[in-house]
C-alpha cells in the first residue's frame, strides 16, 4: 500500500512538472491547401490580383491602375483597392472548400451602381454588400458584359484562357476555367511569383 502511494505521488509530481514546463499536447495545425489569391506589385504604381492553384502557375486576374483608381478618390490607390478586393477572392474560394468550381465573377447592382462581385453560382445569391468586388466606372458601367469578358482577356466564344457564359442576359466568368490554363507542371505554390505583364488583362 505504501509503495502504491509513493508511485501515485511520483506520477502526480511528474505530471505537474510537465504542465509547468509547458509540455502539453497541441491540436494539429489546420492548413489551407486551396487556391490562393494575393496582391503583387507590377511597378509604375500598378498592382495585380493574382491567383494560383496548388501546383499551378500564377495568373493575373485583375490589374489595378492609378488612372482607374482616381475615380474613387485619393484613399483608393491601386494598392488599397487590390488589398480590399483580393481577400474577398480568398474568402469566396475558402467558403467553397478551397475549390474554384462554381465560383464565378458576375455583374449586378449594389446601391444603384453597377458592380462586379464574386459568388457561388449554385447558391443563387446575387451581388450584395458582402461579395461585391468593385464598382465600375461610369463609362464602363454601360458595357459591363464586355468588361467582364475582358477581365481575363477572353471572348464570349471562349479561348484557351477560359469560357464566359451568358444566360438570361447575365454574364458570368467561372474562375476555375480562368486558372485552368496555367495549371501546368507541379511547382512550389507557397509563394506566388509576379506573372508576366499582359495587355489582355482587365485594368481598373
Amino acid at each position: 500500500m505504501k509503495l502504491s502511494t509513493t508511485v501515485l505521488v511520483a506520477n502526480l509530481a511528474l505530471a505537474g512538472t510537465l504542465i509547468q514546463s509547458g509540455v502539453q499536447a497541441k491540436p494539429p495545425t489546420e492548413s489551407y491547401n486551396g487556391t490562393k489569391f494575393t496582391c503583387v506589385s507590377q511597378g509604375n504604381g500598378n498592382w495585380a490580383t493574382v491567383g494560383q492553384r496548388p501546383g499551378g502557375s500564377p495568373i493575373t486576374v485583375i490589374t489595378w491602375t492609378d488612372a482607374g483608381s482616381k475615380y474613387f478618390g485619393d484613399n483608393y490607390t491601386p494598392q488599397n483597392r487590390c488589398q480590399m478586393v483580393t481577400p474577398k477572392f480568398n474568402r469566396a474560394v475558402k467558403q467553397n472548400g478551397g475549390r474554384l468550381k462554381n465560383v464565378a465573377l458576375i455583374k449586378g447592382r449594389v446601391n444603384n451602381e453597377t458592380v462586379i462581385c464574386i459568388a457561388s453560382i449554385t447558391s443563387r445569391i446575387g451581388c450584395n454588400a458582402q461579395n461585391f468586388l468593385f464598382t465600375l466606372k461610369p463609362e464602363n458601367a454601360q458595357k459591363a458584359n464586355e468588361i467582364l469578358a475582358q477581365l481575363t482577356g477572353i471572348s464570349k466564344q471562349g479561348s484557351s484562357a477560359g469560357v464566359v457564359r451568358e444566360t438570361s442576359s447575365r454574364l458570368r466568368l467561372e474562375l476555375s476555367e480562368v486558372l485552368d490554363q496555367n495549371d501546368l507542371k507541379p511547382q512550389d505554390s507557397d509563394q506566388i511569383r509576379p506573372p508576366a505583364n499582359s495587355d489582355r488583362r482587365f485594368k481598373l
